[in-house]
C-alpha cells in the first residue's frame, strides 16, 4: 500500500514538472525569398504531436505563433511560385522566447499538385512589370482576355478594344514574351481566350537590347504580355461566329451582318493562331495606324484616320495568321501575316476658331469622305541560341498601306464676320506605302561575370507614292490657288543605323559600359504640280511643284555606370550627340547645312521596398529631326484656305524628358495604388507661324485670303502629365472601388502673323497657348461569380486653354462628364443578360447634344460544354450616337462632330471548341484527323540571354 501511494506521488511531481517544462512561449521568424525580398502570404504550419496551427506572413515577411508548447515541433512553409519547406525544430527546455530568425525559401517554376488555393495573391510588382494573376479575376468560361483586362486596377479597355495602362497607350502584345502577330494589341485581347492564362504584365519596355544588357536608357512602351498556363501546353481552340441583323431607321434599312473565326493549336514548342473577320460594324481586327497622309492640314477635312476610327461606318474585310516554333534546341522562329480591306465613310462638321492678331477667322467645313484601305504586314523573328553565353536575334519586316479617297467638302471662311471665301471642294487622292526593314541584334556574355557585348544594326526603306486631285468651285471670293490640280508625289526615306554597348565590371556590384550609336536618314521627295483645265489639259505649274532632298545624321557617344543592389540599382550616365541635317531643293536651288551638338545626362533609380512597393526615377534626352512636310520650302495649296510651307532652315528638337513612379500593393487589404509623373521640356520645339492675309494681296496673289502655315524653332515649351488610381477591394475581390484621375499642362509656343490690309505690312507675336486638361473618375465593380459582373463609373473632365493674343468671341473652355453602368448577369446558369449605358454630358461644344446610348444583349449557352451561344443584341437604342471632339493648338482650337454607327438589331450564333492537356495528348485525345496540330507558347522571359553579371 505505501508502495502504491510512493508511485502515485512520484507520477504526479513527473507530471507537475513536465508541465513546467512545456510552458507556452511565442514563435516568430521572418521569411524571404534568396533575392532578400520578404515573401507575403506564406502559409505557415506548426505541428506539435497530432495538434496543429497555422498563420501566414504580413507585408514584411513576419510571422509569429503565440503558446506554442513542447520543446519539438515541425514547421512547413508553403506559397504559390515557392518550393514547399519543411523544418524540425528542437529547442532547450529554458527557453522562453524562440525567435527563428530568417528563413529562406527557393523559387519553384512549377505549379504544385494536390494544393487547394482559396485565394490568391492577385498582384507582383517588378522592376518595370506590374503582373497580375488572372485567376484572381474571375470571368465567365469562353471569355476573352479583354474581360479579364477591364477587370486590373489601372488598365482600360474603351468600346473598341484600345488599352491604357496608368494613363498611357499599350501599344504592343506579346504572349509569352514573343511578339502576337506582330504585337498588333486586339488580336490577342479580343480572340485568346481567358482560361489559358496563367498571368497578365503590363511593362516599360525599352527594348530588346536593353532587356539583354539589363540597361535601361530612353522613353520605354507599354507592352502587354499575356503567358500561358503550362496546363494548356498541348490542345486545340477554336471559334465561329456568324450573326445577322439590319439598322432600325426606316430610312437606311442598310443590313448588318458579322462572320469571324478564330483557331489557336498548340504542340509543345509550336502555335499556330488564325484569325478571320467579315462585318460592317465597326469590329476591326487589326489595328495598322495611318496607311496614309492626313488631309488637309490645320482646319481642313480630316484625314482618313486608322482603320480602328470609330468615328464613320467601317466595313471590314481582314485575316491574319501567327506561328511559332522551335527549330531545333537552338533556334526559335516566330512571325506572322495580317491583311485587311476596310472602306470607312466619314460625314463631319469642324468649327476652327484661328488665333488672329487683330482680326477674328472662323472656318466652318462640312465633309463627307470615302476611304478604302488595304494593307499587308509580314514580321518574322529567328532567335539563335547557340549556348549559355551568345544569342543572334534576327527581325525582317514588310508592310503595304494602300489608300483610296474620295471626298466632298464645303468651306465657309469668315474674318470679322464677312465671307472671304465660300467654296465646295471635290477631291480624290489614290497613295501606295510599300516599307521593307530588317534588324539584326547579337549579343556575346563573356566568362568573367558582367562583362558583355551587344550591337544592333537596322536598315529599313519607306516609300510613298501618291495622286491628288483637288477640284475648288467658289461662290464667293476670289481662286488662289489653281481650281483643279493634278499633283504627282514620290517620297522615298532610306535609312541605316547601329547601337553597341559594351559593359565591364568594376567592383561587386558597379558595371560601366560605353556605348555609341548611329543613325543615317536619306529622305529624296519629287512633287510635280500641275494645272487641268476644263478639257482635263495638263498644263505644268511650276511655282507648286517641288523637288527637294534631305539627309539627317546622329552619332551619339555615351557612358554609364549602372550599381546593382538586391532592393536598389540606380544608372548615373552622360552622352554627346553631335547632328547635321542637310537639305537641298532642286526647285528652288535653296541649299541648307545645319549642325547642331547636345549634351545629355542619364539618371535612372530603382528601389525596392519590397515585392509589394517600388520606386523609379528616370531621366533622359533625346533629338527629334524634322519631318519632310516642315522642311520643304514651296508652298503646297491641296488645301486651299491652309497652304503650308516647310523651312530648309530648323534645327532639331531636342528633348529632356522626366518621370517619377510609385506602385504599391497592399497585401492584407489588397489595396492597390499606381501613381505617375512625367515632364517634358523641349529645346528648338519646331512651331507653326501661322500667317493670315488679306483678301486682297497683290504681292502673291494666290496667298490671298489664305492662312498660310510655316515653321520656326523655338524655346519656352514644356508640358507635364500625372495621374494616379487607386482601387480598394473586399471579400476576395467580389467588391471593388477605384479612383482615378489625370491632369495634363501643356505650356505651347506659336508665332501669330497679320499682313495688314492696306500696307501689306506683315506683324507677328509670340503666343504663349497654356493647356489645361483635367479629369477625375470613380468606378465600382460587384464581381460574384456566376451571378453577376457589373460596374457603375462617373467622370468629369475639363479642358481649358488660354492664350496669351487676346482671342474674343473664342470658347476655349470644354467640359464632359461621363456617368456609365454596364454587366452581365447571369440566369439559370446558362442565360446571360448584358446591358451597357453611358450618358455623356457636353459643356462648351457648339451644337452639342448630350447623347444617351444603350447596347444590350441577351444569350444561351448550350450543348456540351457550353460549346455553343445563340444572341440577340440591340445596339444604341436610343439612336443618338454622335461623336463630338475638340482639339486645342497655339494657333487654332476645333470642335469636330462625327457620326457614328447608330442603332442596329443582330442575331447571332457562335460555337466553341477547345481541348487542353498539360502533357503531349495520348493518341485519339486530339481533334479529327490527326492529333493536335499546332503549340504552346512556350515560357520564358523577353527573349534573350539574361543581362550579364545579373
Amino acid at each position: 500500500m505505501k508502495i502504491r501511494y510512493a508511485l502515485l506521488i512520484i507520477m504526479l511531481l513527473a507530471g507537475i514538472a513536465t508541465t513546467k517544462a512545456q510552458t507556452a512561449r511565442p514563435v516568430s521568424g521572418i521569411v524571404k525569398d534568396s533575392t532578400g525580398l520578404s515573401v507575403i502570404g506564406a502559409t505557415i504550419k506548426l505541428k506539435t504531436g497530432k495538434d496543429s496551427v497555422s498563420t501566414a506572413t504580413d507585408a514584411n515577411g513576419a510571422f509569429n505563433f503565440n503558446n506554442v508548447q513542447g520543446n519539438t515541433f515541425d514547421l512547413t512553409l508553403t506559397s504559390i511560385g515557392f518550393q514547399p519547406l519543411k523544418r524540425h525544430i528542437i529547442l532547450p527546455a529554458d527557453v522562453k522566447t524562440v525567435n527563428l530568425g530568417t528563413i529562406v525559401m527557393k523559387f519553384e517554376s512549377h505549379m504544385l499538385n494536390g494544393v487547394t488555393i482559396t485565394d490568391i495573391n492577385p498582384v507582383k510588382l517588378k522592376e518595370d512589370t506590374i503582373e497580375f494573376k488572372a485567376d484572381a479575376y474571375k470571368v465567365r468560361d469562353n471569355a476573352p482576355v479583354e474581360d479579364v483586362l477591364k477587370k486590373l486596377p489601372g488598365v482600360d479597355v474603351d468600346k473598341d478594344g484600345n488599352v491604357t495602362a496608368q494613363g498611357k497607350s499599350v501599344t504592343k502584345v506579346r504572349v509569352n514574351g514573343k511578339d502576337f502577330f506582330g504585337g498588333d494589341l486586339k488580336t490577342a485581347t479580343k480572340n485568346l481566350p481567358a482560361d489559358v492564362v496563367e498571368n497578365i504584365q503590363i511593362i516599360d519596355d525599352y527594348g530588346d537590347q536593353a532587356n539583354i544588357t539589363g540597361l535601361k536608357t530612353g522613353e520605354p512602351e507599354k507592352v502587354l504580355n499575356i503567358t500561358i498556363k503550362p496546363s494548356k501546353n498541348y490542345g486545340y481552340f477554336g471559334q465561329a461566329s456568324l450573326g445577322d441583323g439590319a439598322d432600325a431607321i426606316p430610312q437606311e434599312k442598310d443590313n448588318r451582318y458579322v462572320a469571324s473565326a478564330t483557331a489557336f493549336s498548340f504542340n509543345g514548342d509550336r502555335q499556330l493562331a488564325f484569325l478571320g473577320n467579315l462585318n460592317n460594324t465597326n469590329t476591326n481586327l487589326f489595328s495598322f495606324g495611318g496607311g496614309g497622309p492626313r488631309g488637309g492640314g490645320p482646319g481642313g477635312p480630316p484625314g482618313g484616320g486608322s482603320s480602328s476610327n470609330t468615328n464613320g461606318i467601317t466595313t471590314a474585310r481582314s485575316i491574319g495568321l501567327n506561328y511559332r516554333d522551335s527549330w531545333g534546341k537552338h533556334i526559335t522562329a516566330y512571325g506572322s501575316y495580317s491583311f485587311s480591306d476596310n472602306t470607312t465613310n466619314t460625314i463631319s462638321s469642324t468649327i476652327q476658331n484661328n488665333t488672329s492678331l487683330t482680326n477674328p477667322i472662323v472656318n466652318n467645313v462640312a465633309s463627307n469622305q470615302t476611304d478604302e484601305k488595304i494593307n499587308h504586314r509580314f514580321n518574322f523573328n529567328i532567335e539563335y541560341k547557340p549556348d549559355t553565353v551568345n544569342y543572334l536575334k534576327f527581325v525582317p519586316s514588310i508592310s503595304y498601306a494602300g489608300v483610296k479617297t474620295n471626298q466632298s467638302a464645303s468651306s465657309l471662311f469668315m474674318q470679322n464676320d464677312q465671307t472671304v471665301s465660300d467654296y465646295n471642294l471635290l477631291s480624290t487622292l489614290n497613295s501606295s506605302a510599300p516599307n521593307y526593314g530588317a534588324n539584326l541584334l547579337y549579343n556575346h556574355r563573356f566568362n568573367r561575370k558582367g562583362r558583355n557585348f551587344s550591337i544592333n544594326v537596322s536598315a529599313g526603306s519607306a516609300k510613298l507614292d501618291q495622286t491628288q486631285n483637288p477640284v475648288y468651285s467658289y461662290l464667293v471670293g476670289v481662286a488662289n490657288a489653281p481650281v483643279n490640280q493634278l499633283i504627282n508625289t514620290n517620297v522615298r526615306t532610306d535609312t541605316v543605323g547601329t547601337s553597341l554597348s559594351y559593359m565591364e565590371p568594376i567592383s561587386k556590384h558597379g558595371y560601366l559600359e560605353l556605348n555609341y550609336a548611329y543613325h543615317h536618314a536619306y529622305t529624296t521627295s519629287d512633287k510635280e504640280t500641275d494645272t487641268l483645265t476644263t478639257l482635263n489639259t495638263r498644263n505644268n505649274y511650276a511655282l507648286l511643284s517641288n523637288d527637294y532632298n534631305f539627309t539627317f545624321i546622329t552619332n551619339r557617344f555615351g557612358l554609364n555606370y549602372r550599381f546593382i543592389q538586391k532592393k536598389y540599382n540606380y544608372t548615373l550616365g552622360i552622352a554627346a550627340q553631335p547632328s547635321i541635317l542637310d537639305g537641298n531643293s532642286l526647285t528652288t536651288g535653296t541649299q541648307t547645312h545645319i549642325t547642331t551638338f547636345n549634351i545629355a545626362p542619364t539618371a535612372r533609380f530603382i528601389y525596392n521596398f519590397s515585392r509589394s512597393q517600388s520606386l523609379s526615377l528616370n531621366y533622359n534626352g533625346a533629338s527629334n529631326q524634322p519631318t519632310y512636310n516642315e522642311l520643304q520650302p514651296v508652298v503646297d495649296f491641296s488645301n486651299a484656305s491652309y497652304p503650308v510651307q516647310g523651312n530648309a532652315n530648323l534645327k532639331p528638337e531636342f528633348n529632356n524628358n522626366f518621370s517619377v513612379k510609385y506602385n504599391q500593393f497592399n497585401f492584407a487589404t489588397g489595396n492597390i495604388l499606381f501613381t505617375n509623373l512625367s515632364f517634358t521640356q523641349t529645346d528648338n520645339k519646331i512651331v507653326a507661324n501661322t500667317i493670315s492675309y488679306p483678301k486682297v494681296y497683290t504681292p502673291t496673289p494666290k496667298l490671298a485670303g489664305t492662312i498660310l502655315t510655316n515653321y520656326l524653332n523655338a524655346d519656352g515649351y514644356y508640358g507635364g502629365n500625372a495621374n494616379y488610381v487607386f482601387a480598394k477591394p473586399w471579400e476576395k475581390r467580389k467588391y471593388t472601388l477605384m479612383f482615378n484621375g489625370n491632369i495634363a499642362y501643356n505650356n505651347n509656343i506659336s508665332y501669330i502673323s497679320n499682313v495688314a490690309d492696306d500696307t501689306y505690312a506683315m506683324t507677328t507675336e509670340k503666343n504663349i497657348a497654356k493647356n489645361l486638361v483635367l479629369t477625375q473618375g470613380t468606378k465600382f465593380r460587384v464581381d460574384i461569380t456566376d451571378v453577376i459582373d457589373a460596374e457603375a463609373s462617373a467622370s468629369y473632365s475639363v479642358n481649358h486653354t488660354t492664350n496669351s493674343i487676346s482671342q474674343a468671341n473664342v470658347n476655349n473652355n470644354f467640359q464632359t462628364i461621363n456617368l456609365g453602368i454596364n454587366g452581365k448577369n447571369y440566369f439559370f446558369k446558362d442565360y446571360t443578360l448584358s446591358y451597357d449605358y453611358s450618358k455623356v454630358i457636353y459643356e462648351g461644344f457648339t451644337g452639342s447634344t448630350n447623347p444617351n446610348i444603350l447596347n444590350v444583349y441577351a444569350e444561351r449557352r448550350f450543348l456540351k460544354n457550353n460549346a455553343a451561344t445563340i444572341r440577340l443584341s440591340a445596339f444604341d437604342l436610343f439612336n443618338q450616337n454622335t461623336g463630338y471632339t475638340t482639339t486645342s493648338s497655339s494657333s487654332y482650337v476645333t470642335q469636330t462632330q462625327a457620326n457614328r454607327l447608330g442603332r442596329y438589331y443582330l442575331l447571332s450564333f457562335t460555337l466553341k471548341l477547345q481541348k487542353f492537356a498539360g502533357k503531349r495528348p495520348s493518341p485519339g485525345d486530339g481533334p479529327p484527323g490527326g492529333g493536335p496540330g499546332g503549340g504552346r507558347f512556350p515560357g520564358g522571359g523577353m527573349g534573350g540571354p539574361p543581362p550579364g553579371g545579373e
